[in-house]
């Protein structure tokens, strides 16, 4: 590329990518893409045709002449073009979503699991599966996300760090995948946070109650996770000479795994929501958040309020606490999301206009 045509070639991408981005939502003809994008018909036209040209839009509906002359033809992104993949381990399942670049989902499987199922037989169950969305879609995998309920370290590689809440948590997924797909791996907490900040604006902290405790923090829009990315890690914060691990398991909250159903039972909540609080109220006091998003399996309107009366009675500046609007599909919506933007940098970085 020379100088004299790098300028026109970065506004066609920028205008084809714009185009794509429209055709996610729906198919449309070039004139409806030209009047609410606010460019000509003939750059609309030129943009189709290079999307066309590389595989990205077809042509799905053929022009047909009637008496008020000829139908216009409508455009979609091409879903034979490639698919993204998210592999999503917890203590109580695997889950398996596939979608497309448009993010529509293409596959969404859901394997229980027992408190005895092992890391060895959870890798077995899901390189199966990764074969049988392959077979099935019949696509190029373009990328893929691994979420996973476990603390994952970032240092010279990025590596999970197997918990006691469930033996089945130190499953190498993210080795399942061939070398030049790209993957992404990080803690399920994270995925939560990054889905949920999708619709909210400023920072926010997440918080799972499930078969662990953790949280995530997004800030500004950006997730934070710490130099190790470690940060979010309840369970070790300390609560005087214990963490909060060991001050809930005296309790009886917590053993191989946090008894959610016990939550059922409203009387075992202040000896669950007053350790938890005293944490809690100092991470958001620190931080200061506008909100504290909460999910997992235990949580209702009525934990959240409860939680909320313990944390803000400690805060100097009382916190939005609210239940996530994406409940126990939040980590495979961030994962799938993880994926594609990975996905969809790789496209353009590497695309070309013709």
């Amino acid at each position: 590329m020379t100088d004299s045509t790098a300028g026109p070639r970065a506004l066609a991408t920028l205008t084809d990518i714009r185009v794509f981005d429209y055709l996610c939502a729906a198919p449309a003809t070039r004139t409806q893409i030209s009047a609410d994008l606010g460019i000509s018909k003939p750059t609309a036209s030129q943009a189709i045709s290079r999307l066309q040209e590389n595989g990205l839009a077809i042509a799905i509906d053929r022009p047909a002449e009637t008496k008020r002359g000829r139908t216009p033809e409508r455009y979609a992104l091409c879903s034979e073009y490639g698919h993204v993949l998210a592999l999503c381990l917890q203590a109580e399942s695997l889950q398996v979503r596939a979608t497309d670049l448009s993010g529509t989902i293409l596959v969404d499987r859901l394997y229980p699991l027992t408190p005895h199922s092992s890391a060895g037989e959870v890798e077995k169950m899901a390189a199966t599966e990764i074969a049988r969305v392959r077979k099935q879609l019949r696509s190029p995998l373009l990328a893929a996300a691994v979420s996973q309920a476990a603390p994952v370290l970032r240092e010279d590689a990025e590596r999970v760090v197997p918990t006691v809440i469930f033996p089945a948590s130190g499953a190498n997924l993210a080795g399942l995948f061939d070398a030049s797909v790209p993957v992404v791996l990080d803690n399920d907490v994270n995925w939560m946070a990054v889905a949920e900040a999708e619709s909210t604006d400023g920072s926010l902290m997440m918080l799972y109650i499930g078969a662990g405790l953790g949280a995530g923090l997004v800030i500004d829009g950006k997730l934070h996770r710490g130099r190790h990315g470690t940060a979010g890690e309840l369970e070790n914060q300390l609560l005087g000479e214990k963490n909060l691990r060991e001050v809930l398991g005296e309790v009886g909250m917590f053993q191989t795994r946090i008894l959610w159903e016990r939550l059922a039972d409203q009387r075992t909540w202040p000896a669950f929501l007053k350790p938890l609080s005293q944490v809690l109220a100092n991470l958001v006091g620190f931080v200061d958040p506008q909100q504290l998003v909460v999910t997992g399996p235990a949580v209702t309107e009525e934990l959240c309020a409860a939680l909320a009366e313990e944390v803000n009675g400690r805060l100097l500046v009382p916190v939005t606490v609210r239940p996530s609007s994406l409940g126990v599909q939040s980590a495979a919506h961030g994962a799938v999301a993880g994926a594609r933007d990975i996905a969809l940098e790789n496209l353009w970085e590497n695309y070309r206009e013709r």
